[in-house]
């Protein structure tokens, strides 16, 4: 008999699980070609601007769904927080677009790279029945960022009360991760910016969500672009030669290190 209930308990547990994206990960199909009710052009504007990606199928929820297969979006490096190491890098397209859209407004504060710590998550709201917006491919969540300034988390170096775009901040870090904050909503790009100041659950990280549908990349898109291409790894123009014997100077964008101690 005690058996028995424990096992009920353990069935209701399964059931009511908070995040369920392992259980969806075995559904995912990888595609060519957007299939109907795709957003066909934000795929076409991608290819144009030779974004490296793999567009996919069977996410739940999910319109057009890809996965980045690089770390630079708008000359800014998005790489996996030091507690993300299974998470897929998964965004619905117009996401995708909108990080580009964003990453010259980062820029030029200084801001090379954003450490996320969670993108598409099938997923509800704590503490509510709710799907999240991650669920939907429209949320990424951003626990750091890195630059010129050093390595700058929203745990250790937010600032409270110093509002605005960071004028009044005491430090250069709680300036800049301001700075984040206004740049991604100032220009209107997600509709969803929040921060430590919003509630206790966003007190670690930024989360960007609600893409403006107005916001697009200006690109020529041409028929290869909406047709079905074989991806290249030197579609970006970005592959540098692995050849050491280089003659003249090689320009390579600023890179921070690529790891962080745990405390962080």
């Amino acid at each position: 008999m005690i058996r028995d209930v424990q096992s009920r308990k353990k069935k209701k547990a399964k059931k009511n699980v908070w995040n369920k994206t392992p259980q969806m990960m075995k559904f995912i199909k990888k595609i060519k070609v957007p299939q109907k009710g795709m957003d066909s052009q934000c795929v076409a504007r991608l290819r144009a601007k030779g974004i490296r990606f793999q567009l996919l199928s069977k996410v739940k929820h999910v319109n057009t769904p890809i996965r980045i297969k690089q770390k630079s979006l708008g000359g800014v490096l998005y790489r996996r927080a030091w507690n993300n190491k299974t998470a897929p890098f998964i965004l619905n397209c117009k996401m995708v677009e909108n990080l580009i859209l964003a990453g010259p407004y980062l820029r030029r504060y200084g801001i090379a790279s954003a450490y996320w710590t969670s993108a598409w998550r099938y997923s509800f709201i704590h503490g509510k029945k709710k799907l999240s917006n991650h669920v939907y491919g429209n949320a990424i969540d951003i626990t750091a960022i890195d630059g010129g300034f050093g390595y700058a988390s929203l745990s250790g170096h937010w600032e409270r009360g110093c509002g605005g775009c960071g004028r009044n901040c005491k430090t250069k870090k709680g300036r800049v991760l301001r700075a984040f904050s206004c740049a991604t909503r100032g220009r209107k790009l997600f509709k969803a910016v929040l921060n430590p100041d919003y509630d206790a659950l966003h007190s670690d990280h930024f989360h960007l969500g609600n893409p403006a549908a107005n916001k697009k990349l200006k690109v020529k898109i041409k028929a290869k672009h909406l047709a079905e291409t074989k991806s290249s790894p030197k579609s970006n123009g970005s592959v540098v030669s692995r050849n050491h014997w280089v003659k003249g100077e090689v320009k390579r964008d600023w890179e921070p290190p690529r790891s962080r101690p745990p405390h962080y």
